[in-house]
């Protein structure tokens, strides 16, 4: 029996400056769903996004962090690679969105069109940046029991995303966030800083949430053309609605049991459709010793996207529908 194929929808955190740019370079097809994307992204936001994310004045290492432009950004990279897959012969049986990506996982399964999943995603981001606190975003490679052995380390922040036993996402207001990862550090604990600035998957949002729920009022939530599974609530999203995204925004993100219990009783192949490879690389620690799931990517963060492109067909040849 073929194995169901999971399309994974990576969100905040995973963007970087000039992001599938060889692709875009040189891939005719992903080129053109690109610009349909930026042609509709663009007058919301008010400029090019292909001229932000692909700006010559910006390194690939710095922060991507202007929430509204990598809120449009990701999803319009993610809605990309998924039309040129698709174009491929890969047919999804579930999506599996990570934080924003339940929006890109929400589009593809058509509950609602990409302009108005784009117009929610830069609203949003908006009214975070005008009615929210400055936080910061921390993902720290350790045990969980750090939270308790280091407690008072974590005092004032919120646990956001647990991705696998030896990582972990904690935000809180910025400074002490600062304070945290320099404390961290000091204990010889690895953990890097997330291009977040806003406090999603914590209390510090909860002042825009009527604001929020008005834009999501005017979606209009038609049923999922393809099954689709939420990583907040780790099982499967029977109708999208206002109440469901905004605990996708709101809640923390739990990938690792989302994936344990997708994969308790059948094999999956998981396919990353983000830019970094991150929700695969979760997966590959998530998967145990000796599992008939396989999880793989279309392109990450090292460049070489055309040979990313061509690793994944060969990877995945027999699994097309």
């Amino acid at each position: 029996m073929t194995k169901p194929i999971v399309f994974m929808y990576s969100g905040q955190g995973s963007q970087y400056f000039h992001m599938t740019r060889e692709l875009y370079e040189q891939h005719p097809r992903y080129r053109l769903w690109l610009d349909h994307c930026d042609d509709i992204a663009s007058p919301v936001l008010g400029k090019s996004l292909l001229d932000t994310v692909f700006d010559p004045a910006r390194q690939k290492s710095d922060p991507f962090d202007s929430l509204a432009d990598s809120n449009a950004a990701l999803l319009c990279v993610e809605y990309s690679l998924t039309r040129v897959v698709q174009e491929l012969g890969y047919r999804p049986d579930f999506l599996l969105g990570y934080s924003l990506g339940e929006i890109t996982a929400a589009v593809v399964a058509e509950v609602f069109p990409l302009e108005l999943g784009i117009s929610f995603a830069v609203d949003f981001a908006r009214l975070l940046a005008d009615r929210t606190p400055r936080a910061g975003m921390l993902a720290i490679v350790g045990p969980p029991e750090l939270l308790h052995t280091h407690a008072a380390l974590f005092a004032g922040t919120w646990v956001t995303g647990r991705n696998f036993d030896g990582n972990f996402v904690v935000s809180g207001h910025a400074a002490r966030i600062d304070d945290l990862q320099a404390a961290l550090r000091g204990e010889g604990v690895l953990c890097e800083r997330l291009p977040v600035n806003w406090g999603v998957h914590t209390e510090l949002i909860d002042p825009v949430e009527p604001e929020v729920r008005s834009l999501l009022g005017g979606l209009g939530f038609a049923p999922p053309q393809i099954p689709i599974v939420s990583s907040t609530t780790a099982g499967p999203v029977d109708s999208v609605t206002a109440d469901g995204i905004w605990a996708a925004m709101r809640n923390p993100v739990e990938f690792s049991r989302t994936i344990g219990t997708m994969t308790a009783e059948t094999d999956a192949t998981f396919i990353d459709l983000g830019p970094s490879a991150t929700l695969a690389t979760f997966v590959k620690y998530l998967l145990p010793p000796g599992s008939g799931s396989v999880q793989t990517s279309t392109i990450n963060r090292f460049g070489n996207n055309l040979k990313s492109m061509s690793d994944f067909q060969e990877q995945t040849a027999s699994v097309r529908g």
